[in-house]
């Protein structure tokens, strides 16, 4: 009677503490998380790191410390990750150029097979941006000035298989326009060279573009959401000017070492995601012209391979290589 009753407590406790595994993930973190951000302090990815850090220590009261590890196209912060064990206590938080870089370069490691995706965070359309000097206000008749330029034509973007350059690529392959590439160390040199008439156009970011729109001082053509952005209302998309199915954008993701337990796992996706929908969060994504993309494990490892697969379609239309 007495080793029934015995068993029975200690079912009785099971079903109010919930399971073993449900316990676990409760309890992560219980130590510091490191998030690595693979570029310099001061962009996009790292502001958005360090309020979304914030976020999650007052969630967890575990200090979370943000590492910038910079250069290498993403590599750096990359190999930073995987020197660290599958535990769960660092990521990486990285753009698109991280599902790129295989179809580009030579990586010391296989980016599908030893990283596993947590969550999308964050992401903005890109809008086309033109020089004044440009003789186009619209989709159609930018491209009619660029293919009558015949090749002369020049566009910037913020590095060579940056989302920016692989989405022009795109463009052109789309369209059957032929500009030459100039490639920038940044979203802001890559703007200043078509602010300063050094090349003709861009594909930008909303955040940095649409100051330099307002005043006049670059002429927006088109952009590449399902919708009008919200600070740039008057602006059409590519859908509306006759383009569907063009996409190219900028989106922030959060991964981690592959061989993560799975509870471990949601537990991280859903403390992110919960980051995402503070309403200080979605204030700094607004002030950069992004917005916060919450989503499932599933979902985002959906999302990366069908980015990887558009990506790996136009960089071989494109012939690019980079050493």
């Amino acid at each position: 009677m007495k080793k029934l009753l015995a068993v029975v407590s200690i079912a009785a406790g099971l079903a109010l503490s919930g399971s073993p595994a449900q316990a676990a993930a409760k309890s992560f973190p219980d130590r510091p998380l490191r998030l690595v951000v693979a570029y310099a302090p001061g962009g996009a990815s790292d502001l958005l790191a360090r309020a979304l850090g914030q976020a999650i220590t007052k969630e967890t009261n575990q200090s979370v410390i943000v590492e910038n590890r910079p250069g290498g196209s993403t590599t750096i912060g990359a190999e930073a990750v995987l020197s660290k064990p599958a535990d769960g206590y660092t990521a990486l938080v990285v753009a698109a150029s991280f599902v790129i870089n295989p179809h580009l370069l030579k990586l010391p490691y296989n980016a599908e097979k030893d990283f596993q995706p947590v969550t999308l965070l964050a992401s903005n359309p890109h809008v086309l941006v033109v020089n004044p000097k440009v003789p186009a206000n619209n989709l159609s008749e930018f491209l009619a000035w660029a293919k009558a330029q015949k090749g002369k034509a020049t566009f910037s973007s913020f590095g060579n298989g940056s989302s920016g350059h692989i989405g022009f690529e795109l463009l052109e392959q789309m369209t059957g326009i032929n500009m030459l590439h100039i490639p920038y160390k940044g979203a802001a040199p890559a703007t200043l060279a078509v602010l300063t008439g050094e090349v003709d156009a861009t594909l930008g970011d909303i955040g940095v573009v649409e100051p330099h729109i307002q005043t006049g001082k670059l002429k927006a053509i088109a952009v590449t959401g399902e919708h009008r952005a919200p600070t740039l209302p008057k602006v059409a998309t590519f859908a509306e000017s006759g383009l569907p199915g063009y996409s190219s954008q900028t989106w922030i993701g959060l991964w981690v070492r592959a061989g993560l337990p799975d509870d471990r796992l949601q537990r991280l996706n859903q403390l992110f995601n919960q980051a995402l929908q503070r309403p200080e969060i979605k204030a700094l994504l607004a002030k950069q012209g992004m917005q916060a993309r919450p989503s499932t494990v599933a979902e985002f490892t959906a999302f990366a391979r069908k980015e990887s697969d558009k990506y790996k379609t136009a960089i071989d239309k494109a012939h690019i290589h980079i050493n």
